[in-house]
């Protein structure tokens, strides 16, 4: 199966260049009425704006591209002879968990900021786009993505800055999350796009909690945290765990979804 990409400049699309081509198109500016030649092709959606603070920063402009430009995007590919459309979402259209409980496709939604609202209008239009032919469609609810070569806003770039800046510090430790690398995720997708009977929401994760304090700990090396230790500070926020449930994912890749958490940490862990 031939399988393009949008937003392969981004921190997971990169990890697929020389993998897949390119669907090369400024989501703002995608027509109503869409032509595309994709017979026989599967898209993986990746671009858009992404995270809160630049989501905020023009919420009209990222509205246009986020929630409208996917839209038509997602109509043009289901008017065409495409074989899949893969859409990336995000764990954050999840209502919050009151307990311990992992997030499962069937968990609660409720958006929290304005980004993960628009990726879930994004999540409904596209399910509207496909109505008529649901076994082409994937939503990818992708949970916490980190590496040490992350744009400012994120929680890489903010640990890789606790080493680089004295002044720095790091809050809210102790909370959990459900980390992949982007290049695992990158593979995820990949691998359920070429999976023909894939279809409906994933979650991509690996069911496996880790605290804030435990990655800063592999990301920077022993030596590294032991040195910059004192600046992270205990507590949690008011999203203490966000954990998935791989379930389904598990199946439809045939592997136990704990392997992508032991790819994460040897990937993660320098040199």
């Amino acid at each position: 199966m031939n399988v393009v990409a949008t937003g392969t400049s981004g921190t997971i699309g990169r990890q697929l260049v020389g993998r897949v081509g390119e669907l090369s198109l400024r989501l703002d500016e995608v027509p109503d009425r869409l032509k595309l030649d994709l017979d026989g092709v599967a898209v993986i959606h990746l671009a858009g704006i992404v995270g809160e603070p630049r989501v905020k920063a023009d919420l009209q402009r990222s509205h246009r591209v986020n929630v409208l430009g996917t839209r038509n995007l997602a109509r043009a590919v289901s008017r065409s002879r495409a074989e899949k459309f893969v859409y990336v979402s995000t764990s954050h259209v999840y209502e919050l968990p009151t307990n311990l409980e992992r997030l499962s496709e069937n968990s609660p939604v409720l958006p929290r900021g304005h980004y993960a609202l628009q990726k879930l209008l994004g999540e409904e239009l596209v399910t509207e786009a496909f109505n008529d032919f649901p076994e082409r469609l994937v939503i990818a609810r992708v949970f916490s993505v980190l590496n040490s070569i992350q744009p400012p806003g994120t929680l890489g770039h903010a640990i890789t800055q606790l080493a680089a800046d004295a002044t720095r510090t790091l809050a809210c430790s102790d909370d959990e999350r459900d980390f992949l690398s982007p290049k695992v995720v990158a593979d995820v997708l990949l691998q359920v796009t070429e999976i023909e009977a894939a279809h409906g929401i994933y979650n991509v994760c690996s069911g496996m909690a880790t605290s804030i304090r435990d990655v800063t700990r592999l990301l920077l090396g022993v030596s590294t945290y032991e040195k910059v230790a004192a600046r992270i500070q205990s507590g949690q926020s008011t999203s203490p765990r966000i954990v998935g449930d791989p379930s389904r994912l598990s199946v439809a890749l045939g592997i136990d979804a704990s392997e992508l958490h032991r790819r994460f940490v040897a990937e993660l862990q320098p040199q």
